[in-house]
């Protein structure tokens, strides 16, 4: 009878009698087998949350002074005098009798003024000019102050662990005299 891997059963068998009888020739039988055992450590790993960061973003507020230049129109009414009589008859300081010199009845005389170069008679109308000024409008623009990068990284170090380990170890204790053979020295 043959096996897949092509050795003979008949084979196998006449090698293990051979063995079995030479260990009788030396006068060993084998009576047993006797395992040793030690532990040996199995480490695992397991992450756990020690930590954590919050990374938020909030708006404070200041209050800054920007200084700005405003322009702002006023009127000025300078009036010329060509006498120190007519200066008395306009700053309120004359006599009744003044009044009747100064004002002729003329009905058809108007009144003339220059505003800001322009010639402009004055009549019955009222004359209107329009004054203006600055006035600060503010808007806000947002720029860019600074970038920021947020990582996360982990970093490798060696912990060393004590672990107590167990190990069996073969202990022979001989009573009495026993002959092992040629050899009489006790086993140790």
């Amino acid at each position: 009878m043959t096996t897949e891997n092509g050795h003979d059963l008949y084979q196998d068998n006449l090698d293990k009698e051979q063995n079995i009888s030479t260990k009788q020739t030396n006068n060993t039988v084998n009576v047993g087998h006797l395992e040793l055992l030690e532990e040996r450590p199995v480490i695992n790993k397991e992450r756990l949350d020690v930590g954590k960061v919050t990374v938020t973003k909030h708006s404070r507020t200041k209050t800054v002074e920007v200084p700005i230049e405003l322009v702002e129109e006023y009127i000025t009414i300078r009036t010329d005098y060509h006498d120190a009589e007519s200066q008395d008859l306009l700053s309120g300081n004359y006599d009744d009798k003044d009044i009747l010199r100064y004002v002729e009845p003329s009905l058809d005389s108007k009144a003339v003024v220059t505003i800001n170069g322009k010639q402009i008679e004055i009549g019955d109308e009222p004359v209107d000019i329009v004054l203006s000024r600055q006035v600060a409008t503010v808007t806000k623009d947002t720029y860019a102050i600074q970038d920021i990068e947020i990582n996360k990284s982990t970093h490798v170090h060696t912990d060393s662990i004590q672990v107590e380990l167990k190990h069996e170890e073969l202990d022979v204790t001989e009573e009495g005299l026993l002959a092992h053979g040629s050899d009489t020295t006790p086993l140790k």
